[in-house]
């Protein structure tokens, strides 16, 4: 196994699939490792998938306010890591697994990417997009800074989530978002800023890499991921149809299909 699945005192791990090849998995804002069972199942033959929940999500202790979300990640990733992976990211999870292709290229043998947030890669071929969305957080930044939790993580929500209207949401899975807040806050450090200096870098990956988005996300995504796709050494593009943002969850079989399509290539 090339990741120690054992829960730790702060960052716990689930196992899917019993596959021969080590994956890991790394789950967007506002999410956990459940989110990949059905990829997960999908591909339960070729890969045992090991998957962290982020500070402050699922099963992993709270984020502690004022520390950097990505170097956080970083150093737990690292911290389990014994050997090679193929990594599967979704959203902030697949700029997460950018930057471990970069900083520790011997232990990525595959990027596969839903839509990893880094919104810089977009700065020249869309910067109206670019500003759209920092106006956008500005307002959820905003409204955190005014004590209203609760209303900034409903604006993030409604530009990055389903498309389920908040109202409609459990409240349990609204308290839950709300409580994460100051995680999601914290990430816009490498989101919008790129505190990990990842963009000067991309072209340092020369591992395969897939980046999917979906045919009905927000339209700052299809930049970002053709400028993703564009700057690594090997990359590939696809678009799913009839998916959004949530589509590594809501279209999990086809994400999974290239997934499979990525990893068998590899032999």
């Amino acid at each position: 196994m090339a990741l120690d699945s054992r829960k730790t005192p702060d960052m716990h791990w689930r196992v899917l699939g019993q596959g021969p090849r080590a994956a890991l998995a790394l789950h967007c804002n506002l999410g956990h490792s459940g989110a990949f069972r059905g990829i997960g199942a999908a591909l339960g033959d070729l890969l045992t998938l090991q998957a962290p929940d982020m500070p402050g999500h699922g099963r992993s202790a709270d984020y502690v306010p004022g520390t950097l979300t990505g170097q956080t990640m970083l150093e737990a990733i690292l911290a389990r890591l014994d050997g090679p992976v193929d990594v599967i990211g979704h959203s902030y999870g697949g700029l997460l697994g950018l930057r471990l292709a970069i900083e520790r290229p011997d232990l990525v043998r595959s990027l596969s990417l839903f839509e990893p947030v880094t919104m810089l890669a977009a700065k020249e071929s869309a910067p109206e997009e670019v500003a759209k969305n920092d106006a956008h957080m500005g307002q959820v930044f905003a409204l955190n800074d005014a004590g209203d939790a609760e209303a900034a993580v409903r604006m993030f929500v409604e530009e990055w989530g389903d498309g389920t209207p908040w109202e409609a949401l459990p409240e349990e899975t609204r308290a839950t978002f709300t409580r994460q807040v100051p995680f999601v806050v914290a990430s816009q450090q490498d989101v919008l800023d790129d505190v990990g200096n990842i963009m000067p870098r991309l072209g340092e990956i020369a591992v395969p890499v897939v980046v999917m988005d979906g045919a009905e996300s927000p339209a700052i995504m299809k930049p970002v991921c053709d400028g993703v796709a564009s700057a690594v050494q090997n990359g590939r593009r696809v678009t799913v149809a009839g998916a959004g943002h949530m589509g590594a969850i809501t279209h999990a079989d086809v994400v999974a299909a290239e997934v499979r399509r990525m990893v068998e290539s590899l032999g």
